[in-house]
């Protein structure tokens, strides 16, 4: 199973305190699950209550067709509610840039430059052996991949099936994370149609939020010489 990722620059993970920098340059990673993104509560910094799911919902409503009696019907005010199994899918967050903004509202006082992505990618793909199982198609999967922003009038209807689409798009409103995203899953749950689906009407209703969520360390080994640390 390869790697497949293009050449691009460094990627940076922002920590509130240097020992966690310290750790991740001696190849110690923490996955978080989707699930613990959903429920953090940081005033929308790494918190996102849609974590993990996907909001169709264009503004002039949902377009129905019946295809047996060939009606078509307008649904005012409705979303296609999509969710993934948001505590069996892990990932590790990584910003694409290292501006001052990522600092500031990250409250970082240390960051690790990875400066080969293709190298790094490849060595904590093979640090997960099988039944880890990755984004994109069989035969061509691959454990990083860039994050996307979209706005749910402007979703794109078809991704309500994908949940690795899902677990690498966010909303629009955190585009400004710049994000890169390395992401895995031991129980199938990336697999295509492994989603909720809901038709909505009105607002979200958002399930109940839990001081529980899966985690997974995976140590890779020394990445000291693709990793530069910088502190503030």
């Amino acid at each position: 199973m390869g790697v497949i990722i293009a050449k691009q620059r460094s990627l940076f993970k922002f920590y509130p305190e240097r020992r966690w920098a310290e750790a991740l340059s001696d190849g110690q990673m923490l996955f978080r699950a989707l699930s613990y993104y959903r429920d953090y509560e940081d005033d929308g910094v790494r918190g996102d209550p849609f974590e993990g799911s996907s909001t169709y919902r264009p503004d002039g409503g949902l377009v129905m067709t019946n295809h047996t009696q060939r009606t078509v019907q307008t649904l005012v005010d409705h979303s296609v509610f999509s969710t993934t199994n948001q505590d069996e899918i892990f990932v590790f967050c990584l910003s694409r840039g290292m501006a001052d903004e990522l600092w500031t509202r990250f409250e970082a006082t240390a960051c690790v430059e990875i400066t080969d992505p293709a190298l790094f990618c490849a060595r904590v793909q093979a640090a997960l052996p099988p039944p880890a199982a990755f984004i994109g198609r069989p035969g061509r999967q691959r454990i990083g991949g860039r994050v996307s922003y979209y706005h749910p009038s402007r979703e794109k209807a078809a991704r309500w099936a994908l949940p690795d689409q899902i677990a690498l798009t966010k909303h629009e409103d955190f585009s400004w994370q710049n994000e890169f995203r390395l992401v895995f899953s031991r129980t199938g749950a990336l697999e295509p149609y492994r989603t909720n689906v809901s038709l909505v009407q009105g607002e979200i209703a958002m399930p109940d939020k839990s001081d529980d969520h899966p985690s997974a360390t995976v140590e890779v080994g020394g990445l000291r010489d693709i990793c530069r640390v910088h502190v503030r």
